[in-house]
């Protein structure tokens, strides 16, 4: 175990000032995610690699300033803190006004789940999300983080961002990605990216949903509604 959180890469901020114990403490918060809600001290301690004595000093002061609670059975969880700071972050975006009723639309016109998605380091935090109006669909948090790796819109994130993508030439070349059964084996998405001024990349506009829904006849047309979609994002933020 290597007892340290990990050395950041270039160019993700390693060139400024660092304190370990904190870069330790946020290190735990990382480490839950979606289907990672509880954690066990173990489970914790391997996931941020760190020994588990400096997990319980950690989480002390996490727990003491409401980022992290245990639970009666020993596990831990998010604590209430990191509600307003979710809440403060997209805030911090004067994007919602324009990007939701997009979505609104996307998701009516679709019958599917729309979202937008950002980057955040080696993840995309989806920033917002209209499900869709279908009983069977996709269905994600908001704030949920998920790799970048996989899926359409970590593609799309990955691929306009300057990051190494076995299928960026080709993803680049359409102007859109599509993913099958990558994060979930039964679910589908294409995005595609939306840009603000100066050509500089915003995020990813994506659908998803059942990928019985996404054959060959469905993808052709979600994927022109999505990049209309995209279109019409890009034009109203530039001139924003």
């Amino acid at each position: 175990m290597a007892g340290r959180p990990p050395k950041p890469r270039k160019g993700d901020g390693s060139e400024l000032p660092r304190v370990e114990a904190v870069e330790r403490a946020l290190a735990l918060l990382a480490c839950f995610g979606e289907g990672r809600t509880h954690l066990t001290l173990k489970e914790l301690a391997e996931a941020a690699g760190l020994y588990p004595s400096t997990v319980l000093r950690l989480s002390g002061s996490l727990e003491r300033f409401g980022f992290l609670r245990r639970e009666a059975d020993g596990r831990f969880r998010l604590g209430p803190a990191v509600l307003p700071l979710a809440r403060i972050y997209r805030l911090g975006f004067p994007l919602e006004a324009v990007i939701r009723p997009e979505l609104q639309s996307l998701s009516r016109e679709s019958g599917e789940t729309a979202a937008f998605y950002v980057r955040e380091g080696e993840a995309r935090l989806c920033l917002y999300r209209v499900n869709g109006p279908r009983a069977l669909r996709s269905h994600l948090e908001e704030g949920s983080l998920l790799p970048l790796a996989i899926g359409a819109s970590g593609h799309v994130l990955a691929t306009w961002s300057g990051s190494d993508h076995p299928r960026a030439a080709e993803i680049r070349a359409v102007g859109h990605a599509v993913s099958r059964g990558e994060r979930d084996p039964d679910s589908a998405a294409v995005a595609a990216p939306v840009f603000g001024a100066d050509g500089v990349l915003l995020g990813a506009l994506g659908l998803s949903g059942p990928i019985t829904r996404f054959d060959s006849i469905a993808v052709p047309r979600l994927t022109a509604l999505v990049l209309a979609s995209a279109s019409r994002l890009t034009a109203a933020l530039r001139a924003g």
